[in-house]
């Protein structure tokens, strides 16, 4: 074998390699989620044991300024937020390295399954977030930041309304195309029948 031709065998099989790079994010993302689940929960048990504490008398009650629910709803926006990382963190893995024994709807096949998987869970984050702020900011603050969020929304539904309608008329185009290709089959069958039987 040349030195070109050898040139030409490894460069494929280099640039193959350098998808295991991914392996930096995919570390990093789940490091991340794992951190927001670990403290998280830990903080989130200990809210729950301060406030039991605080109303059987057995110790200070806890205040914080918020009712305790949307404390609650504020760690519920931190643990979608690590979903989030998480399901990034799987995504790439499954794209870029093998697949993985996962739950059926957590199966990445493509970018397009990803980037659905993480659009549902980025609408819920800025539903919930929204509804934690809606308990200690001002009116103004939050009209504005309710129409840039109800905007974004919008935006990410439409995105995804469009990418389902393309599919559709993708798969329509596809199958008029096969039904062409079998009337023509068809008729060249029929054709060819017709000219052996004038032949005759």
């Amino acid at each position: 074998m040349s030195a070109h031709k050898k040139h030409d065998v490894r460069l494929p099989r280099s640039l193959a390699a350098t998808r295991y790079l991914v392996l930096f994010p995919i570390i990093g993302l789940a490091l991340a989620a794992a951190m927001l689940f670990i403290f998280g929960g830990f903080n989130l048990l200990k809210l729950i044991f301060e406030t039991t504490m605080g109303y059987l008398g057995l110790a200070q009650p806890h205040d914080t300024g918020l009712p305790i629910y949307v404390e609650i709803v504020e760690y519920v926006h931190t643990f979608l937020i690590g979903t989030v990382l998480y399901i990034t963190s799987v995504g790439f893995f499954q794209l870029f390295i093998k697949k993985m024994d996962v739950p059926r709807w957590l199966r990445i096949g493509n970018t397009e399954e990803l980037e659905t998987n993480l659009i549902g869970v980025t609408v819920v984050v800025l539903a919930i977030n929204f509804m934690s702020l809606s308990f200690n900011k001002d009116g103004d603050y939050l009209v504005r930041y309710g129409v840039s969020i109800a905007l974004s929304i919008a935006a990410l539904g439409l995105f995804l309304g469009m990418r389902a309608w393309s599919r559709k008329m993708d798969r329509e185009t596809e199958l008029k195309e096969k039904e062409l290709e079998m009337k023509i089959k068809m008729l060249e069958k029929k054709i060819e029948a017709e000219q052996k039987a004038a032949s005759q």
